[in-house]
């Protein structure tokens, strides 16, 4: 049977009657049916019984460990994808969960904002994975009218909003292919730090979206330029800095709070802290707070990524040292400070990348 938006379950797992609460009501506020259990054995009793969509496991559990519940669950080969919740001081063992097999995880005390986003990723990721495998059982004359469902199934889980921001922000992506999922990982890894800071939840999801345009203005770079594999000119640079101030004109005037948010987002990511920077030489606290974050989070993405102009990508921990020699310099201290107080969690979900884009890639050639 199909995945069905909100008539989906939700497994809940945790031996702490008060965090099970907690838990159990954001997902019924928002409109979702829970199962709950505070043990491994009634745990499995629900998988084996129920079509259970997402469960969330908790490290402390009465007779296993939530590491050894993920690997049950995966053994009886069912659909179920698992999000790990773990206190903030037990992130290594969230990011063991992650390699092992969990789709994501998400650390106490538990943020509505990154929630909802991890939910509706999971869910949407495990409706492409249904539909993939209808495709392959199915390879005849109906595998076209199949992929054709498929999109306008995708199509309709996000909302007019959000779809249009996408669109927004992905136009110059179209341009430079060497950017890949880099909008998505780089506005991740934005809220990450965005929320470690202790910033509102309502600034730190507008983060989440607006940061994905903070590249949009290269939609006016020439290819040349833009694809280019070699190092500019002089010239060529100046040109290529003007990707910030196009894509802040692109923006500017809308109505919509995080499209605003995103055109400032655009024209001053690319300030730095000692006001070496560009398009306008911004130094410290005159750079906006949100050009601040992104800066930071678009490094860290660009230097782990193949790009065109670059051979190779550094390691995580080789970006972390570059990042940490240039802080009072190209980067604030304060959102560096909350940079490295979600280190753990940041690695962990540049892995979970890695594999969600393996498994795309799977998928895509499946249905070619």
């Amino acid at each position: 049977m199909a995945p069905t938006g909100r008539g989906e379950i939700l497994l809940i797992v945790d031996g702490d009657d008060g965090q099970r609460k907690v838990l159990s009501s954001m997902l019924i506020s928002e409109g979702f049916h829970c199962l709950v259990s505070s043990t491994a054995a009634q745990a499995m009793e629900f998988v084996e019984t129920h079509e259970i969509a997402l469960a969330f496991l908790a490290t402390n559990l009465c007779g296993k460990s939530g590491f050894q519940l993920l690997r049950e669950i995966k053994s009886r080969g069912t659909d179920t994808s698992v999000i790990m919740v773990a206190d903030s001081r037990d992130v290594e063992f969230a990011i063991q969960s992650v390699r092992s097999g969990a789709y994501d995880f998400v650390t106490r005390p538990l943020n509505p904002v990154l929630l909802g986003f991890c939910l509706r990723r999971a869910l949407e990721t495990r409706r492409l994975e249904f539909m993939a495998a209808e495709s392959k059982r199915s390879l005849d004359s109906k595998v076209a009218e199949r992929t054709r469902e498929l999109s306008q199934n995708l199509a309709k889980i996000k909302s007019a909003s959000i779809d249009t921001i996408m669109r927004l922000s992905r136009a110059a992506e179209f341009k430079d292919e060497d950017t890949g999922s880099h909008i998505e990982r780089m506005s991740r890894y934005t809220a990450i730090v965005a929320d470690r800071m202790g910033l509102p939840d309502p600034y730190v999801e507008s983060m989440l979206y607006a940061s994905s345009m903070h590249d949009i203005g290269k939609i006016g770079i020439p290819d040349s330029i833009l694809l280019k594999s070699g190092k500019l000119t002089p010239d060529e640079w100046e040109v290529m800095k003007r990707h910030t101030i196009i894509g802040a004109k692109i923006l500017d005037g809308a109505e919509a709070e995080v499209v605003r948010l995103g055109g400032i987002i655009a024209l001053s990511h690319h300030e730095k802290w000692n006001g070496t920077g560009y398009p306008f030489g911004f130094k410290g606290e005159d750079i906006p707070l949100s050009g601040r974050i992104a800066a930071i989070a678009d490094v860290f993405d660009s230097l782990t990524s193949k790009r065109v102009y670059r051979t190779d990508d550094f390691t995580p921990e080789e970006t972390f040292r570059i990042i940490e020699q240039s802080v009072g310099v190209q980067f604030d201290p304060t959102v560096f400070a909350a940079f490295k107080a979600a280190w753990p969690v940041i690695v962990a979900e540049q892995e979970r990348f890695r594999r969600l884009e393996s498994s795309r890639r799977e998928t895509v050639d499946s249905l070619s």
